[in-house]
């Protein structure tokens, strides 16, 4: 039967190339392993308080992305706003607390297009009376864009309510689980350092 040292010696290699290496992957292996339960998390809380209850175009762009000190989380572009709310133009009780606030009723873009994309996926009460077919795409597209500049005029008029998203998955209680991990891992490793 093989000895702890000889199976951890199998495991991690016994140069100090080997060793370093091993350490580095183990702690991005734990980084890499938190941030997927973070999104995990964020995840659920997204979908949880979506108004259509569905996959959200957010939830599903987030991913880990490594860097040189460990793991940052990407997402869509917005993902701050829908965290932490923005104060609407002519009402700001939906994200008093927000540090974002639409400005005016100009609709950007990459807002239209986002609201357009929401339609496509889930469709619309205000197209439902609407019969939209095959045959005359240039009109249904219309009536896509108009009623996508719609809701994005009343989004910029009431705000958007916050969803409290981030804190549960990268805040202290997840952070100290992280700490906990890393230590753990650290220990084994100098421990097997100072044997060798």
């Amino acid at each position: 039967m093989a000895s702890a040292a000889t199976n951890i010696g199998n495991k991690y290699g016994s140069s100090p190339d080997t060793f370093a290496k091993d350490l580095q992957t183990g702690i991005d292996g734990i980084f890499l392993d938190w941030a997927n339960g973070s999104i995990e998390i964020m995840r659920k809380i997204i979908t949880r308080k979506a108004r259509t209850k569905q996959a959200s175009t957010l939830a599903s762009s987030l991913i880990p992305f490594p860097k040189a000190l460990g793991i940052q989380i990407k997402g869509e572009y917005y993902w701050e706003f829908v965290d932490e709310g923005v104060k609407g133009v002519f009402n700001q009780a939906k994200a008093p607390n927000s540090q974002f606030s639409f400005k005016n009723l100009g609709v950007p873009k990459d807002m239209l297009n986002s609201f357009k994309q929401y339609i496509a996926r889930t469709g619309s009460k205000g197209l439902r009376k609407q019969t939209l077919i095959r045959k005359n795409k240039k009109k249904q597209a219309d009536l896509i864009t108009k009623e996508a500049m719609s809701m994005a005029v009343a989004t910029k008029i009431g705000g958007i309510k916050p969803m409290n998203y981030v804190e549960p998955a990268v805040g202290a209680k997840r952070l100290k689980m992280l700490n906990k991990a890393l230590s753990k891992e650290m220990a084994v490793k100098i421990k097997l350092a100072i044997i060798k």
